[in-house]
This record gives C-alpha cells, structure tokens and sequence, in this order.
C-alpha cells in the first residue's frame, strides 16, 4: 500500500539557484538542504509536487483550477531559471492517473494534461530537493495566480483527498509531498520599487503564517487565508495555496513538523514534516 512519508515547503525564486552556486548564497543552499535532508531521510519513491503556473504552462484560454500531469513526462522549466537547464522529468503515469481517477468522483474536476510543462514553480524545488532527479515526480497544479482562487479550504481538502488517494493506491510506494511558492510577494505592480523586481507588502502576515505553521495552527491558518487577505499580500501570494494542499495532505498523513526556517521580514519560509 502506498503511503506518504514527508513533506516539504520551500519557494521557488528563480534566481535562487544561481544564487546558490555563488559564495554570497551559501545561506540559501544550506535552507534548501536542511529541507533535502529530511525528505532523503524518509526514502520516499516518488514526490508529488503542488504547484502553481506563473502563465507560463497555461494561458487565460485554458486556465484550469486544478490540473493533474499524467507523464508520461514533464518539460521544464519552460521559463528562465538562470542555472536550471530545461529537463524532461519523469512523471510517474500510474500514481498521476490513480490521482486523477479518485479526485474526479469526489467533485475536484481537475484537468488532465498529458505530456505537459512547467515553470520555475516546479524546477527550482526540485533543483534544490532532487537535484539528480532519482525520483518522479506526480504534479497537481493550482491556481494561485488569477483570481478567482480556489478557496483556502478546498486547496486543504484538496490535499486530504490526495492523502486519501494515495493511501488507496494498492502497489507500495513512498511518496514525498512538495510545496511550491510564497506567502507575501508581489511582482509587476506598482507596490515594486523602481530598481526592484520584486516586493514583498505583507511581511508581517508572512511571519504570521510562520507562527501558524510552527504552533500546528492549521485550522486557524486555513480560515485567515482568505481572498482579501491574498490579494493584499502581493500578485503572487496566492501560492500559499500550494502550501494548504499540502497541508491537508500532511494532517491526513499523520506527519509532524520537522524542521521550520523563516526569518523575519521574508515573505516565504523552508518546512518540512516527516512521520
């Protein structure tokens, strides 16, 4: 029977691998790594990666909630990832497709893509947490990028449907759950400064939601995360979304918290959960 045995949550800036390999960003590779480690502890064979798409994979004629990848690979990232060349990752097709069949029934209605792509949501974790690509990988993308968003308690129930899946599935696999993206960022908007690329207008929320996630508060974080609540923590503090599935996924798993790392004044954090 397969079973999930960890979790991680780590951003994906795009400009941290190569940040990475510089001496300045010995900092960053070593956040990643504590989380690497916590999932290479637990073997898992397989890591199923909640995601979102920066419009990039989709465009506004085809902009799905949901959608579940089913391999028989995925080509990214298709963006510029400075030091992250384009990789055709290998999808696991059967526990992709047994997702898919057990979250239709129960009124997810994700799409299915077939042979699909992906950005630097999905490329930089796995760059930092499966850097030789050992595992495939099943991804579940989430819209945390235009509004409407799923609500925050159906991206958690989400995630427990996943668990459920998961646990249905008969052939035994250990599977690793990754979260991919931010709490308060904000790109393109006039909350930037000039010079900048990138700001982050709710560092105080971001550490709120560090607080929650340490104290297990996973209740009271799916209620605060409201549409208000995401749309002032910048254009892309969506992707806390991704992190709510996962959650759901963690808490139907039984995992408790491993490792937590957020500094203050950041709008993301590296977490990890393990059984």
């Amino acid at each position: 029977m397969a079973m999930i045995v960890a979790a991680a949550g780590v951003p994906h800036t795009p400009v941290f691998p190569q940040l990475a390999a510089r001496p300045e960003g010995t900092g960053i590779a070593a956040r990643y790594a504590a989380v690497r480690r916590v999932l290479d502890d637990e073997r898992p064979d397989v890591l199923c990666v909640f995601h979102c798409d920066h419009i990039n994979a989709f465009f506004l004629d085809h902009w799905p909630t949901f959608a579940i990848t089913t391999g028989p690979t995925l080509i990214c990232p298709i963006d510029d990832v400075p030091g992250v060349p384009q990789t055709a990752v290998h999808v696991h097709s059967g526990l992709a497709t047994h997702l898919y069949q057990y979250l239709v029934p129960r009124d997810f209605d994700p799409s299915l893509v077939v042979n699909g792509v992906a950005d630097h949501g999905v490329a930089v974790p796995l760059h930092f947490l499966d850097s030789s690509a050992r595992r495939p990988i099943a991804p579940i993308h989430i819209n945390d990028m235009v509004a409407p968003f799923p609500s925050a308690a159906r991206c958690f129930a989400l995630g427990r449907a996943v668990a459920d899946a998961v646990a249905a599935w008969p052939p035994d696999l250990r599977v690793g759950v990754i979260a991919s993206g931010s709490f308060s960022l904000d790109v393109g908007s006039r909350r930037v400064p000039p010079g900048h690329s990138y700001a982050i207008p709710r560092p105080d929320w971001a550490g709120e939601v560090a607080a929650m996630l340490r104290a297990g508060s996973v209740e009271d974080l799916v209620h605060k995360s409201t549409p208000a609540i995401l749309d002032d923590a910048g254009t892309v503090a969506g992707e806390l979304l991704s992190w709510l599935a996962a959650l759901g996924a963690v808490t139907a798993a039984g995992l408790t918290l491993a490792h937590l790392d957020y500094e203050d004044g950041e709008g993301h954090a590296f977490a990890a959960w393990a059984r």
